[in-house]
């Protein structure tokens, strides 16, 4: 049975590049959930995190008004 993974997110060091995501399963796909590069600098590998209430709350809030706005 899948589990779903905690959201995360990824942070470019180099240009302040952030992105948070909620996986909806364990599956990444290259460029949709999981970035080699960071898409603003193309500095390889962006630091991982776990993500905080306040990134999870306004990722899912940006995700609710894109569906129904």
């Amino acid at each position: 049975m899948p589990i779903t993974p905690p959201a995360f997110t990824l942070v470019c060091q180099f240009c302040s590049w952030k992105k948070t995501f909620l996986p909806g399963s364990d599956v990444l796909v290259q460029n949709r959930n999981q970035f080699t590069h960071c898409p603003s600098c193309n500095t390889p590998l962006p630091h991982r995190r776990t993500a905080t209430p306040k990134e999870v709350l306004k990722t899912r809030l940006e995700e609710f008004l894109t569906l129904h706005g």
